[in-house]
């Protein structure tokens, strides 16, 4: 069933065409900290704990709940930014 389906990094990467290692990298460019933290939001909405998400992605905790805080801001206040990212992980509508 495809709501229950959890993307691998590997295919969001490829459904937002940016490579793993971007989305695994520690860059703090705007586009990719933003599909990093989407995809943290995403693995947490499906169940996954935030020390297997901050162990596979190698960061803190608390990095990952920032990350996770920031896209429910987004969401929270409509700001279109994420759509795409949320579209390739089929959570979102626009």
């Amino acid at each position: 069933m495809k709501a229950n389906k959890i993307y691998s990094i590997e295919e969001y990467a490829k459904r937002i065409n940016i490579p793993v290692d971007y989305l695994n990298g520690n860059s703090h460019k705007s586009n990719l900290s933003i599909s990093r933290q989407v995809y943290w939001y995403y693995l947490f909405s499906k169940g996954v704990s935030l020390i297997d998400i901050s162990r596979e992605f190698n960061r803190e905790h608390s990095t990952i709940i920032y990350g996770i805080e920031r896209i429910k801001g987004f969401l929270d206040i409509g700001d279109k930014t994420i759509n795409q990212h949320l579209k390739a992980l089929d959570i979102f509508s626009c």
